[in-house]
C-alpha cells in the first residue's frame, strides 16, 4: 500500500465501521477492485476506504436531514425526522446532548471540505477526468454509503453491487441492457460490476438487492420524537 495514494471517506469520526472492504479503482474500466482478494496489487493506482459511524447510527442519519433536507428518509423514520426538523436550537442541543451526537455536525462540515455535497444524499471528488460519488442509501431504519464513478465523456456511472447468491438469478433477470459487464463469485454474495446510467438507477439497485438489505435487520432507534 505505500505505493499507492489513499483516499478516505469518513461519515462521521466514532464508533466507525469500514462499510465496504477498502477497494482499488480501475479508472480506466470505471470498475472496483477489493484489496483483500487481490494477490497483488499495481505499482501504482488509488485506493478507497468508506468509513460510516456505528454509534447512534439512526439518530446521525436524522441529524444529517437536517443539515441536508434533500435527503430521503424511509418512511419508519420520516415522522423522527420532521420532528428532529422542527427543533429550537436549545431543543437541538439536548437532543444532541442526550444522544452523544455532539460533534456529528463537524464531521459533516469536514467530510465536505474534501467531498462536495451534491443533494440527494450525494458526494463527489474529482480525480482527473474522473469523478467518484458516494451515495446513501437508506431503506427501513437502516442505511448505508455505496460508491459509484463516472468519466468525462463517457456514459454511465461504474457500479459493483454484492447480491446475496440465493438471488443473485432474480437479479440477474431485471438487469438492464448493457448493464452487466462482469460478475465475481463469492462464498456468500456475488459481486456484479455494472454500467448505470444513473445514479438514481444505483441507488434503487442497492435499496433493492444490495446484501447488506438482504438480512432485513434493523438499526436500533435509541431516542424517538413526536409532532404531536
Amino acid at each position: 500500500m505505500d505505493q499507492i495514494s489513499r483516499i478516505e471517506f469518513r461519515l462521521g469520526t466514532n464508533f466507525l465501521t469500514l462499510e465496504v472492504p477498502p477497494f482499488y479503482v480501475n479508472f480506466e474500466k470505471m470498475n472496483f477492485s477489493s484489496i483483500i482478494v487481490r494477490r497483488q496489487l499495481p505499482k501504482e493506482g488509488i485506493a478507497i476506504y468508506v468509513y460510516v459511524t456505528r454509534q447512534r447510527h439512526v439518530e446521525k442519519l436524522l441529524l444529517l436531514k437536517r443539515l441536508h433536507p434533500d435527503i430521503f428518509l424511509p418512511e419508519e423514520l420520516r415522522e423522527s425526522g420532521t420532528a428532529v426538523e422542527g427543533l429550537s436550537p436549545a431543543e437541538l442541543s439536548v437532543f444532541k446532548r442526550v444522544t452523544k451526537t455532539g460533534g456529528f455536525d463537524k464531521d459533516i462540515a469536514e467530510l465536505e471540505k474534501e467531498w462536495e455535497y451534491g443533494g440527494s444524499g450525494v458526494w463527489s471528488k474529482r480525480i482527473g477526468a474522473f469523478t467518484l460519488f458516494m451515495f446513501l442509501v437508506a431503506k427501513e431504519a437502516r442505511w448505508t454509503v455505496r460508491p459509484a464513478i463516472s468519466r468525462d465523456g463517457v456514459k454511465g456511472y461504474g457500479f459493483e453491487l454484492p447480491v446475496d447468491t440465493s438471488l443473485s438469478s432474480r437479479f440477474a433477470e431485471g438487469l438492464r441492457e448493457g448493464e452487466l459487464e462482469e460478475i465475481h463469485n463469492h462464498v456468500e454474495s456475488q459481486h456484479y460490476h455494472l454500467i448505470i446510467e444513473n445514479l438514481a438507477r444505483c441507488r434503487e439497485l442497492a435499496s433493492d438487492w444490495d446484501y447488506y438489505f438482504s438480512t432485513r435487520t434493523k438499526w436500533k432507534q435509541t431516542v424517538f420524537l413526536s409532532t404531536d
